[in-house]
């Protein structure tokens, strides 16, 4: 008897425990999971930044060449070698032009010995004339022998110099500071006239040409510098010129930068040129986090609404750049947007704004 009071007792100090137990919980607020909000704001148009690449190039390059025929006689440089101007890069075999201006000038040694001759011939008659033993026509052969004798030596000097041009043209020096890329022709070639023997790039200015298309002529036309990247890292270059016309192979204009020269820059690197592009289209930027990928191809958010609830909205990427898209969609100006973690909330569900 006394076992079941005890029991009764027991059983209904529970009862109050559990009653109290409920109460309590039936008073405390319903839970809500905390979320990252961005506020968005209204954009009437975006920035675009378009890359186009390209490869630059030397603001010299130039396959020189003898302007003369002839034989190879030495090579003083080699592919990847750096020359300074002036430097003798490629030489003739010049012994028959050697011989012909030791002729020439044998002949001019043999001129002067006529003009002196003449002279002294000349004075001689004048001196016989002023005695009364000369004629004034031997003077005036001797006047007239004399101005052919000058001729010829006019003609001669004219003929060195000739040899003396195709000796110096015998000798190809590099026209600029420069690199040798490439070399055409060996010791003992017979080359042509015209015929390439090296290649040679300025050292220091380097540019590029980079096609866009007609939509950016205008933006590319009101700009002094763009912004250039590439294994160098990122620099500005000047904008020298954008071509008016259209190229009709590629259907672009043609714009054409120069580097900083103290950027070194390989010949024939691919160089990435940024042209930013205003684009006309109402939008909001977002945290590209705050993106939820649905059927087909279709993105949404998650927006909030006054009581706190998560609604799911349909929103079309226009633009991503880094970590941010553009996007237009069913969104007004100041709406809250779940910033990242979209994947653990669902439309309808109720959160809290979490404390920043």
């Amino acid at each position: 008897m006394f076992r079941q009071g005890l029991l009764a007792l027991a059983l209904w100090f529970g009862a109050i425990a559990g009653q109290a137990a409920t109460e309590s919980d039936s008073n405390q607020a319903p839970y809500r999971h905390p979320v990252n909000v961005t506020a968005v704001e209204f954009q009437d148009r975006y920035i675009a930044k378009r890359r186009f690449s390209g490869r630059a190039v030397s603001a010299q390059r130039s396959a020189l060449a003898f302007e003369l025929p002839g034989t190879v006689e030495s090579i003083e440089v080699d592919s990847g070698q750096q020359v300074t101007e002036g430097e003798i890069l490629v030489s003739l075999d010049s012994r028959l032009l050697q011989a012909q201006a030791a002729e020439v000038d044998a002949a001019l040694v043999e001129n002067r010995a006529s003009l002196d001759k003449n002279a002294r011939d000349l004075e001689r008659q004048r001196s016989l004339q002023n005695k009364g033993y000369s004629a004034q026509q031997a003077i005036d052969d001797l006047i007239a022998s004399g101005k052919v004798l000058k001729a010829q030596r006019e003609r001669l000097k004219a003929q060195r110099r000739g040899v003396e041009l195709r000796l110096e043209k015998s000798v190809l020096k590099a026209p600029f500071t420069g690199e040798v890329v490439a070399k055409y022709v060996d010791e003992g070639v017979t080359v042509k006239e015209g015929q390439p023997a090296v290649e040679l790039v300025a050292i220091g200015e380097t540019e590029a040409v980079i096609g866009i298309p007609e939509t950016l002529y205008r933006a590319a036309t009101e700009v002094d510098k763009v912004t250039v990247r590439g294994f160098f890292g990122e620099t500005e270059a000047s904008v020298v010129s954008v071509s008016q016309t259209v190229n009709p192979n590629t259907l672009t204009h043609s714009v054409r930068i120069r580097f900083p020269s103290d950027i070194a820059i390989a010949d024939g690197s691919i160089v990435y040129m940024l042209l930013d592009q205003t684009v006309h289209k109402p939008g909001f930027w977002l945290p590209l986090s705050a993106l939820l990928e649905g059927y087909r191809g279709t993105w949404s958010i998650y927006a909030l609404t006054d009581n706190s609830t998560l609604e799911k909205r349909s929103v079309s990427p226009l633009y991503q750049e880094g970590n941010r898209v553009f996007v237009d969609g069913e969104l007004a100006d100041g709406s809250l947007v779940v910033a990242n973690g979209v994947h653990r909330y669902a439309a309808g569900q109720n959160v809290q704004v979490a404390q920043q």
